[in-house]
């Protein structure tokens, strides 16, 4: 997110005034209520951690991968499918593949936009614009899809993660909907529910997030190009916020501007501005375990202000930017 200083200045104000309310409120349930514990474990910042609670039992499928080969030569050149079609979403900062709707893209606006969700096709059709009852939209920088705390049913999550002048004092939340089919609904979603985190210590900008459908947790990923940070939440909905758990510190040396996984648990993403990074997730791993090894550089579309990714059934990937009726790029997999 790069905005003008006069407008920063403006979000800062108002980003100010909302921390005062999340702090002194104790009427909106699971995203103010509560106080954080007042222990929290030490966690080394300058290495990959692999935290015992982010262990899977359940394990990812995997993708095969030819011998002297990464995942990344299994992309295609990446191509433009149409534009999206909305005016009013002008700073795509976040993108979701449906899990329960063939051709269905979400997306939603950076902080200059209240909590509304944009449904659309791949070739730009427009499904329409879906308010998420009760939510709040600070500062929305990414969303993701998958299952519950439980590992069922299929839902949208919306990030209010950003920071740019770290004064949220910690304290970000996530917004859960279901998927449904956009084709099917009035102008809003019948329900949501918000979850709230607070980081164990300090305060992080972060624009990229994903939800592992294996182990199912949140994972909020910090944007800064001196390390890539990675951490932990549980998707819980009810009582007080959690702190955080960092799982991953990652020498990137780019900021990471969003995230997705695959269906399966198998295919990780994260996208800069410049690039897209992938790791493959083996049968045995955790995702902290994942992360720990080296990436390769995928298929990148060369976009205004690219900050969304979002991976689809077939390991293929979707990419959108910022900016008045942008185009929607596709990377194809062919593995």
């Amino acid at each position: 997110m790069r905005r003008p200083t006069v407008a920063l200045i403006l979000i800062a104000v108002a980003a100010l005034v909302a921390v005062v309310v999340v702090r002194s409120s104790d009427d909106t349930p699971g995203l103010i209520t509560g106080s954080a514990p007042t222990s929290v474990t030490s966690i080394p910042s300058s290495t990959t951690s692999t935290l015992e609670s982010a262990t899977t039992s359940t394990l990812a499928p995997g993708i095969s991968v030819p011998a002297g080969s990464t995942v990344c030569d299994l992309y295609e050149v990446w191509a433009p499918t149409g534009t999206i079609p909305n005016e009013l979403l002008v700073e795509a900062s976040g993108l979701a593949v449906s899990r329960t709707t063939d051709d269905v893209l979400w997306s939603h606006n950076d902080s200059r936009d209240g909590p509304r969700a944009y449904a659309f096709r791949s070739n730009g059709e427009d499904l329409g614009v879906f308010d998420v009852p009760g939510g709040f939209a600070f500062d929305w920088e990414d969303m993701a899809a998958g299952p519950d705390g439980e590992g069922l049913g299929n839902y949208l999550y919306f990030g209010d993660i950003g920071d740019n002048f770290d004064i949220r004092q910690g304290i970000i939340a996530i917004h859960r909907v279901e998927d449904l089919d956009p084709t099917t609904m009035t102008d809003r979603f019948p329900t949501s529910h918000p979850i709230a985190f607070e980081y164990p210590e300090g305060n992080h900008n972060a624009e990229a997030m994903f939800v592992d459908p294996i182990d199912p947790a949140v994972y909020i990923v910090t944007k800064s190009a001196e390390a890539t940070l990675v951490f932990r939440g549980s998707l819980a909905i009810d009582g007080p916020r959690t702190v955080l758990e960092l799982v991953a510190t990652l020498p990137l040396g780019a900021e990471v501007s969003g995230a997705d996984i695959s269906a399966d648990g198998s295919l990780i993403a994260f996208r800069g501005y410049q690039s897209v990074w992938l790791w493959t997730r083996g049968p045995d791993q955790s995702i902290s375990e994942a992360l720990g090894d080296e990436p390769c550089e995928a298929q990148s579309p060369q976009e205004r202000q690219g900050e969304a990714i979002a991976i689809g059934a077939d390991y293929s990937y979707w990419t959108v930017s910022e900016g008045l009726m942008p185009a929607i790029h596709f990377v194809r997999f062919d593995g």
